[in-house]
Protein backbone atom coordinates (compact mmCIF):
# COMPACT_ATOMS: atom_id res chain seq x y z
CA UNK A 1 0.00 0.00 0.00
CA UNK A 2 2.75 2.56 0.76
CA UNK A 3 4.10 2.03 -2.75
CA UNK A 4 0.73 2.84 -4.32
CA UNK A 5 0.36 5.94 -2.16
CA UNK A 6 3.79 7.15 -3.21
CA UNK A 7 3.00 6.67 -6.91
CA UNK A 8 -0.32 8.50 -6.54
CA UNK A 9 1.32 11.42 -4.74
CA UNK A 10 4.07 11.57 -7.35
CA UNK A 11 1.58 11.69 -10.24
CA UNK A 12 -0.53 14.34 -8.47
CA UNK A 13 2.52 16.51 -7.88
CA UNK A 14 3.67 16.05 -11.48
CA UNK A 15 0.23 17.02 -12.78
CA UNK A 16 0.14 20.25 -10.75
CA UNK A 17 3.68 21.33 -11.63
CA UNK A 18 3.22 20.67 -15.33
CA UNK A 19 -0.05 22.55 -15.40
CA UNK A 20 1.69 25.65 -14.00
CA UNK A 21 4.55 25.23 -16.47
CA UNK A 22 2.35 24.87 -19.54
CA UNK A 23 0.16 27.80 -18.45
CA UNK A 24 3.28 29.95 -18.14
CA UNK A 25 4.41 29.05 -21.63
CA UNK A 26 1.06 30.09 -23.06
CA UNK A 27 1.84 33.77 -22.48
CA UNK A 28 1.96 36.24 -25.38
CA UNK A 29 4.65 35.51 -27.93
CA UNK A 30 5.52 32.12 -26.47
CA UNK A 31 5.14 28.68 -27.99
CA UNK A 32 5.78 25.14 -26.81
CA UNK A 33 6.34 22.02 -28.86
CA UNK A 34 5.08 18.94 -27.06
CA UNK A 35 6.06 15.54 -28.40
CA UNK A 36 3.81 12.86 -27.05
CA UNK A 37 4.53 9.38 -28.24
CA UNK A 38 3.78 5.81 -27.39
CA UNK A 39 6.81 4.69 -25.38
CA UNK A 40 7.85 1.88 -27.69
CA UNK A 41 8.19 4.28 -30.61
CA UNK A 42 10.06 6.81 -28.51
CA UNK A 43 12.52 4.32 -27.06
CA UNK A 44 14.09 3.02 -30.23
CA UNK A 45 12.48 4.58 -33.31
CA UNK A 46 15.21 7.16 -33.34
CA UNK A 47 14.42 8.65 -36.72
CA UNK A 48 10.82 9.30 -35.66
CA UNK A 49 11.48 10.69 -32.20
CA UNK A 50 14.73 12.52 -32.84
CA UNK A 51 13.50 13.60 -36.26
CA UNK A 52 10.52 15.31 -34.66
CA UNK A 53 12.87 16.95 -32.18
CA UNK A 54 15.16 18.22 -34.92
CA UNK A 55 12.32 19.47 -37.09
CA UNK A 56 10.63 21.17 -34.15
CA UNK A 57 13.83 22.90 -33.18
CA UNK A 58 14.83 23.93 -36.68
CA UNK A 59 11.40 24.93 -37.95
CA UNK A 60 9.61 26.46 -35.01
CA UNK A 61 12.18 27.36 -32.41
CA UNK A 62 14.93 28.64 -34.70
CA UNK A 63 17.39 26.05 -33.47
CA UNK A 64 17.31 27.39 -29.92
CA UNK A 65 14.88 25.00 -28.24
CA UNK A 66 15.51 24.30 -24.60
CA UNK A 67 14.97 20.77 -23.36
CA UNK A 68 16.29 18.84 -26.35
CA UNK A 69 18.24 16.45 -24.14
CA UNK A 70 16.30 16.72 -20.90
CA UNK A 71 14.38 13.53 -21.54
CA UNK A 72 10.69 12.81 -20.92
CA UNK A 73 9.03 14.97 -18.27
CA UNK A 74 8.07 11.98 -16.14
CA UNK A 75 11.51 10.36 -16.06
CA UNK A 76 14.88 10.91 -14.41
CA UNK A 77 17.70 9.89 -16.70
CA UNK A 78 20.52 7.98 -15.12
CA UNK A 79 22.88 10.78 -16.12
CA UNK A 80 20.63 13.41 -14.46
CA UNK A 81 19.86 14.24 -10.84
CA UNK A 82 16.35 15.63 -11.35
CA UNK A 83 13.29 14.44 -13.31
CA UNK A 84 12.53 16.04 -16.64
CA UNK A 85 9.65 18.20 -15.49
CA UNK A 86 11.78 19.90 -12.81
CA UNK A 87 14.68 20.50 -15.18
CA UNK A 88 12.34 21.97 -17.80
CA UNK A 89 10.71 24.27 -15.25
CA UNK A 90 14.08 25.95 -14.76
CA UNK A 91 14.59 26.60 -18.49
CA UNK A 92 13.46 29.66 -20.46
CA UNK A 93 10.83 29.53 -23.16
CA UNK A 94 10.41 28.27 -25.74
CA UNK A 95 10.86 24.68 -24.58
CA UNK A 96 10.69 21.33 -26.31
CA UNK A 97 8.66 19.17 -23.93
CA UNK A 98 8.70 15.38 -24.30
CA UNK A 99 6.56 12.72 -22.70
CA UNK A 100 5.50 9.09 -22.99
CA UNK A 101 2.45 9.55 -20.74
CA UNK A 102 -0.88 8.04 -21.81
CA UNK A 103 -3.75 10.49 -22.13
CA UNK A 104 -5.29 9.71 -18.69
CA UNK A 105 -2.02 10.68 -16.97
CA UNK A 106 -1.08 13.65 -19.16
CA UNK A 107 -1.76 17.15 -17.79
CA UNK A 108 -4.63 18.92 -19.59
CA UNK A 109 -2.16 21.44 -20.95
CA UNK A 110 -0.76 18.57 -23.01
CA UNK A 111 -3.80 16.38 -23.67
CA UNK A 112 -6.05 19.40 -24.28
CA UNK A 113 -3.66 22.03 -25.66
CA UNK A 114 -4.69 25.57 -26.45
CA UNK A 115 -3.28 28.67 -28.16
CA UNK A 116 0.23 28.11 -29.57
CA UNK A 117 0.90 24.63 -28.21
CA UNK A 118 1.75 22.09 -30.93
CA UNK A 119 1.71 18.36 -30.20
CA UNK A 120 3.54 15.78 -32.30
CA UNK A 121 2.48 12.15 -31.92
CA UNK A 122 4.98 9.81 -33.61
CA UNK A 123 3.64 6.33 -34.44
CA UNK A 124 5.12 3.07 -35.74
CA UNK A 125 3.70 -0.28 -36.79
CA UNK A 126 3.30 -2.55 -33.74
CA UNK A 127 5.48 -5.40 -35.02
CA UNK A 128 8.59 -3.28 -35.57
CA UNK A 129 7.73 -1.44 -32.35
CA UNK A 130 7.79 -4.68 -30.36
CA UNK A 131 11.16 -5.70 -31.81
CA UNK A 132 12.56 -2.23 -31.24
CA UNK A 133 11.44 -2.15 -27.61
CA UNK A 134 12.81 -5.64 -27.03
CA UNK A 135 16.32 -4.59 -28.06
CA UNK A 136 16.02 -1.25 -26.27
CA UNK A 137 15.01 -2.91 -23.00
CA UNK A 138 17.99 -5.25 -23.04
CA UNK A 139 20.37 -2.40 -23.86
CA UNK A 140 18.95 -0.33 -21.00
CA UNK A 141 19.32 -3.24 -18.57
CA UNK A 142 22.92 -3.64 -19.66
CA UNK A 143 23.54 0.09 -19.25
CA UNK A 144 22.22 -0.09 -15.69
CA UNK A 145 24.10 -3.32 -14.90
CA UNK A 146 20.92 -5.35 -14.52
CA UNK A 147 21.60 -9.05 -14.94
CA UNK A 148 18.34 -9.78 -16.66
CA UNK A 149 17.20 -11.16 -20.02
CA UNK A 150 13.79 -12.09 -21.41
CA UNK A 151 13.44 -14.55 -24.28
CA UNK A 152 11.89 -12.99 -27.37
CA UNK A 153 8.97 -15.45 -27.24
CA UNK A 154 8.01 -14.30 -23.76
CA UNK A 155 8.52 -10.62 -24.59
CA UNK A 156 6.32 -10.85 -27.69
CA UNK A 157 3.51 -12.34 -25.62
CA UNK A 158 4.00 -9.69 -22.93
CA UNK A 159 3.71 -7.01 -25.61
CA UNK A 160 0.31 -8.04 -26.90
CA UNK A 161 -0.86 -8.62 -23.31
CA UNK A 162 0.08 -5.05 -22.43
CA UNK A 163 2.73 -6.12 -19.91
CA UNK A 164 5.28 -3.54 -21.07
CA UNK A 165 6.13 0.01 -19.94
CA UNK A 166 3.09 2.30 -20.07
CA UNK A 167 0.76 -0.58 -20.87
CA UNK A 168 -0.94 -1.74 -24.04
CA UNK A 169 0.52 -0.19 -27.19
CA UNK A 170 -2.79 0.07 -28.99
CA UNK A 171 -4.59 1.56 -25.99
CA UNK A 172 -1.87 4.20 -25.74
CA UNK A 173 -2.25 5.00 -29.43
CA UNK A 174 -6.02 5.15 -29.29
CA UNK A 175 -5.95 7.51 -26.33
CA UNK A 176 -4.08 10.14 -28.32
CA UNK A 177 -5.90 9.31 -31.56
CA UNK A 178 -9.05 10.83 -30.02
CA UNK A 179 -7.44 14.18 -30.92
CA UNK A 180 -6.73 13.28 -34.56
CA UNK A 181 -9.02 16.09 -35.75
CA UNK A 182 -7.68 18.64 -33.28
CA UNK A 183 -5.53 21.22 -35.15
CA UNK A 184 -3.08 21.29 -32.22
CA UNK A 185 -2.01 17.72 -33.02
CA UNK A 186 0.06 16.20 -35.81
CA UNK A 187 0.38 12.42 -36.10
CA UNK A 188 3.54 11.29 -37.90
CA UNK A 189 4.19 7.70 -38.93
CA UNK A 190 7.68 6.25 -38.85
CA UNK A 191 7.02 4.43 -42.11
CA UNK A 192 5.97 7.64 -43.89
CA UNK A 193 9.09 9.43 -42.71
CA UNK A 194 11.26 6.59 -43.97
CA UNK A 195 9.50 6.57 -47.33
CA UNK A 196 9.60 10.32 -47.96
CA UNK A 197 11.30 12.39 -45.28
CA UNK A 198 11.12 15.63 -47.26
CA UNK A 199 7.33 15.35 -47.49
CA UNK A 200 7.19 14.79 -43.73
CA UNK A 201 9.27 17.92 -43.21
CA UNK A 202 6.91 19.91 -45.43
CA UNK A 203 3.92 18.55 -43.49
CA UNK A 204 5.61 19.67 -40.29
CA UNK A 205 6.32 23.11 -41.73
CA UNK A 206 2.66 23.57 -42.58
CA UNK A 207 1.63 22.36 -39.11
CA UNK A 208 3.95 24.86 -37.42
CA UNK A 209 2.91 27.72 -39.71
CA UNK A 210 6.50 28.28 -40.77
CA UNK A 211 7.64 29.48 -44.21
CA UNK A 212 10.89 28.05 -45.58
CA UNK A 213 12.48 28.03 -49.01
CA UNK A 214 12.98 24.69 -50.76
CA UNK A 215 16.72 24.69 -50.05
CA UNK A 216 16.07 25.11 -46.31
CA UNK A 217 13.50 22.31 -46.34
CA UNK A 218 16.00 20.02 -48.05
CA UNK A 219 18.66 20.91 -45.47
CA UNK A 220 16.33 20.07 -42.59
CA UNK A 221 15.40 16.75 -44.20
CA UNK A 222 19.06 15.88 -44.71
CA UNK A 223 19.84 16.68 -41.06
CA UNK A 224 17.01 14.38 -39.99
CA UNK A 225 18.05 11.28 -41.95
CA UNK A 226 18.67 8.20 -39.84
CA UNK A 227 22.36 8.01 -40.75
CA UNK A 228 23.00 11.63 -39.83
CA UNK A 229 21.12 11.40 -36.56
CA UNK A 230 22.83 8.11 -35.71
CA UNK A 231 26.20 9.80 -36.10
CA UNK A 232 25.06 12.75 -33.99
CA UNK A 233 23.66 10.54 -31.24
CA UNK A 234 26.78 8.38 -31.18
CA UNK A 235 28.70 11.47 -30.08
CA UNK A 236 26.26 12.44 -27.34
CA UNK A 237 27.47 12.77 -23.76
CA UNK A 238 24.25 11.11 -22.58
CA UNK A 239 24.46 7.27 -22.53
CA UNK A 240 20.71 6.85 -23.07
CA UNK A 241 20.93 8.81 -26.32
CA UNK A 242 24.03 7.01 -27.61
CA UNK A 243 22.22 3.67 -27.43
CA UNK A 244 19.01 4.78 -29.19
CA UNK A 245 19.64 4.15 -32.91
CA UNK A 246 19.77 0.57 -34.16
CA UNK A 247 18.83 -0.29 -37.77
CA UNK A 248 16.34 2.41 -38.70
CA UNK A 249 14.40 0.25 -41.17
CA UNK A 250 10.83 -0.86 -41.79
CA UNK A 251 10.09 -4.58 -41.67
CA UNK A 252 12.81 -5.75 -39.29
CA UNK A 253 10.11 -7.71 -37.43
CA UNK A 254 10.40 -10.39 -40.13
CA UNK A 255 13.81 -11.31 -38.70
CA UNK A 256 12.27 -12.06 -35.28
CA UNK A 257 8.67 -13.22 -35.69
CA UNK A 258 7.68 -16.86 -36.02
CA UNK A 259 4.57 -17.62 -38.14
CA UNK A 260 2.62 -18.19 -34.92
CA UNK A 261 3.69 -14.86 -33.45
CA UNK A 262 2.84 -13.07 -36.68
CA UNK A 263 -0.66 -14.55 -36.62
CA UNK A 264 -1.15 -13.63 -32.95
CA UNK A 265 -0.06 -10.04 -33.59
CA UNK A 266 -2.37 -9.76 -36.63
CA UNK A 267 -5.34 -10.96 -34.57
CA UNK A 268 -4.53 -8.59 -31.69
CA UNK A 269 -3.89 -5.65 -34.03
CA UNK A 270 -7.14 -6.09 -35.92
CA UNK A 271 -9.16 -6.49 -32.72
CA UNK A 272 -7.70 -3.33 -31.21
CA UNK A 273 -7.28 -1.00 -34.19
CA UNK A 274 -9.64 -2.33 -36.84
CA UNK A 275 -12.11 0.35 -37.90
CA UNK A 276 -10.41 3.11 -35.88
CA UNK A 277 -8.75 4.81 -38.83
CA UNK A 278 -5.25 3.88 -37.66
CA UNK A 279 -3.39 1.85 -40.27
CA UNK A 280 0.27 0.98 -40.77
CA UNK A 281 2.64 -0.32 -43.42
CA UNK A 282 4.57 -3.35 -42.20
CA UNK A 283 7.34 -3.50 -44.81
Amino acid sequence: MPCRTTIFEMMTSLWQILERQVAYDMGPGRSVILLSSVPDVVFRSASTWRGCEEMSSCLSLNGSAEGMDVGPIEMTRRSATLPGYIRLAEMPSPRLVKTHLPVPFAPPGISKPQKKVKVFVPMRNPKDTAVSLYHYAHNMWQLRDFKVTIPWEQFAQNFINGNVPYGDYCDHLLGWWQMCDDPHFLFLKYEDMKRDLLSSVKTTVAFLDVELEESALTAVAEACTFDNMKTEMANSEIPEIRMLPRKGIVGDWKNMFSPEQNKAFDTWYEKKLGGTGITFDFE
